[in-house]
């Protein structure tokens, strides 16, 4: 075997476009930081080693459905990362980083085999819900005993421990402070704040039924950017389409709306993970109230505390908890202005992407060390 090297980042397909625009860097997980710091890191996306190739349709396509339906396996995946010159590609880095749940799942068959000899780092994002079937869970088990698994939340990285019998490191998910950061006119007679309240995302997790029925015609418009079809009656509700991968609306965009918003409403369904971590921490860093529900998933409940540095609104789901914590704000300006400027300071405080990537490299060091 080639003499090891170096730290690879697998990916799915947009992250090489990411590293070349000037946009904010979080969605790198600390990579970006690490470069800059020095670290030997290569890219790797999934279109440079075949995998964009399977057709949902075709035989491999049903094929592949069924069984990661059945067995949570993906089968065309692992298919590919066993051909031998990928494997051999793959065994020329040290550490391989990875923070795609079929990657994850894949490298870890692989090692489980002896056919991958560099050490693993899965950021496992959603990898398991409480619905998950049992037999599932027990392959997955099976499968993480040799690669290190990490989260982006302690509640997420101890409801996988307790899934999956294994230790789960805690990588604190943090925004690039240096883009997301409150407007220039903040704080002056030219301020940009419009009258609107803004609520954005896409993921699964996204409780928009619950925020659309708790809205007034009584209260300022609300603004919805999601790729979610979603069903508008109110006349003071206005949906927009965003979508991060197609980039539908850039990352200054939607700067730009956090800073004209009132404040933001990220809405969610009862989950024990980190949902609606990115919205929240950008909108924060943009020195804006957030109302969040008080759900399991809330990442740290030391750092974001009722009425200092986010709005609880009750548990999920709950119409009254969401009007009584939006009147709460809009019946407050200056309580809504100082709770958003809170914490925007917490956020560069706590949780900026160079904690996420300091967070990055002792995972990395740890990782390196049990492999010699």
């Amino acid at each position: 075997m080639a003499q090891q090297s170096g730290i690879l980042y697998l990916s799915k397909a947009g992250r090489r476009s990411r590293l070349k625009k000037a946009g904010p860097s979080e969605f790198m997980y600390g990579i970006i930081e690490l470069i800059r710091q020095g670290l030997d890191i290569s890219l790797i996306e999934d279109v440079d080693i075949g995998l964009d190739a399977l057709k949902n349709r075709s035989f491999w396509g049903i094929l592949n459905f069924a069984f990661y339906k059945l067995f949570g396996i993906p089968l065309w995946m692992l298919k590919v990362f066993s051909g031998r010159q990928i494997r051999q590609t793959l065994n020329g880095f040290e550490t391989i980083l990875v923070t795609t749940n079929s990657f994850g799942i894949s490298l870890g068959i692989l090692k489980k085999f002896g056919l991958l000899q560099s050490g693993v780092i899965f950021i496992a994002m959603g990898l398991l819900e409480k619905t998950t079937k049992r037999h599932i869970v027990w392959i997955y088990r099976w499968i993480f005993r040799n690669i290190h698994i990490c989260a982006l939340s302690q509640p997420e990285a101890r409801f996988l421990e307790q899934k999956l019998d294994v230790k789960v490191s805690t990588m604190p998910f943090g925004v690039d402070v240096d883009f997301w950061h409150p407007s220039p006119q903040q704080n002056s007679l030219d301020s940009p704040t419009e009258d609107f309240v803004l609520s954005i995302g896409n993921d699964r997790n996204r409780d928009y039924h619950t925020l659309i029925s708790a809205w007034k015609l009584s209260y300022p418009k609300l603004v919805i950017v999601t790729k979610l079809s979603l069903h508008i009656t109110s006349s003071n509700i206005e949906l927009r389409y965003g979508d991060w991968h197609s980039q539908s609306l850039d990352d200054s965009e939607i700067r730009n709306l956090f800073w004209k918003s009132k404040f933001v409403i990220i809405p969610i369904r009862s989950t024990h993970q980190p949902s609606g971590q990115s919205a929240t921490l950008q909108a924060m860093a943009c020195g804006k109230s957030v109302i969040l529900p008080d759900f399991d998933g809330l990442w740290d409940r030391q750092l974001l505390v009722d009425g200092k540095t986010v709005v609880l609104a009750g548990k999920p789901g709950s119409v009254e908890g969401v009007q009584s914590a939006i009147e709460r704000l809009l019946s407050n300006t200056d309580k809504s202005e100082t709770i958003g400027l809170q914490a925007s300071k917490m956020v560069t405080a706590n949780l900026s992407s160079v904690h996420m990537a300091d967070r990055l490299r002792t995972i990395l060091q740890s990782v390196a060390s049990h492999s010699c």
